[in-house]
């Protein structure tokens, strides 16, 4: 059955007619996991995270076990926004024509065709466009929970909080991101499966070779590192010209630092 990871709790000030709180919730893989952000302090002030167990079969599944098992996701907000953390993401060049079957063609180029999705298209800096989709069971289920929300890929947020140029590894439970900046443009960004640690380090120092990034004039930045569970990171800093570990609040730990990027 499905499960609760984690709940920290502040006190949400949201009402009808007073709402100063944001939600985001971030789908990923066979999880949902929810920050609530407050507005005018800037800070996050709450988060759960659910998983699927092994024997559920579906999405549906998961978010009815939400229903009832869920302090946040029946309270009042200002936004919500709903986040898709999936692999399937390509950035690319704005393309001056209004039909986007030409961006629909580059993601199926890239990772095949995909029925019952619905693409997603954002425009980033630098004539670029980051180009995704959404599937059908997704939009579906959390738009009926919740109506006003609107759909962003993951990615949007990393692109927007990278101001340094650099490479930047996110960290999650069975995969990380991988996504390097060089005069505030993207040059490239991955989905990568956790595998042994020389060859995470080798992903990775394998990509700045074919993209002419040299790590030892560059700086790495590695958000949402455990020393428990990414000891190969120690290692790959050693190539780079400085190393810096971002981190959630302590109140939330290490393991979800990557969700409060927003």
């Amino acid at each position: 059955m499905a499960k609760k990871k984690i709940g920290i709790y502040g006190i949400l000030e949201s009402t009808a007619n007073h709402k100063v709180e944001d939600l985001y919730i971030i789908v990923d893989h066979h999880s949902i996991h929810f920050a609530v952000k407050h507005l005018e302090s800037n800070k996050y002030i709450a988060f759960e995270s659910f998983v699927s167990g092994t024997d559920l079969n579906g999405f549906a599944q998961l978010l009815a076990y939400l229903q009832n098992n869920s302090k946040l996701m029946h309270a009042v907000y200002h936004h919500v926004y709903f986040v898709m953390n999936n692999a399937r993401v390509v950035i690319s060049k704005v393309q001056n024509i209004k039909d986007d079957t030409i961006y629909q063609n580059e993601l199926n180029l890239v990772f095949g065709i995909q029925a019952d999705q619905e693409l997603l298209v954002s425009t980033l800096q630098d004539n670029q466009v980051l180009i995704s989709s959404i599937p059908d069971v997704y939009q579906t289920l959390l738009t009926r929970a919740f109506p006003t929300g609107r759909w962003m890929h993951y990615a949007n947020a990393i692109v927007k909080d990278a101001i340094e140029d650099g490479v930047y590894v996110y960290f999650f439970e069975s995969y990380y991101i991988v996504m390097m900046m060089h005069q505030q443009s993207v040059q490239f960004l991955k989905y990568f499966e956790e595998a042994e640690d020389a060859q995470n380090v080798y992903n990775i120092l394998n990509t700045c070779r074919h993209i002419q990034f040299d790590p030892n004039v560059s700086s790495l930045f590695l958000i949402g590192y455990h020393p428990d569970n990414h000891q190969w990171a120690v290692a790959l800093g050693n190539y780079f010209n400085k190393a810096i570990i971002e981190q959630a609040p302590e109140e939330f730990g290490d393991h979800f630092a990557t969700y409060f990027i927003f």
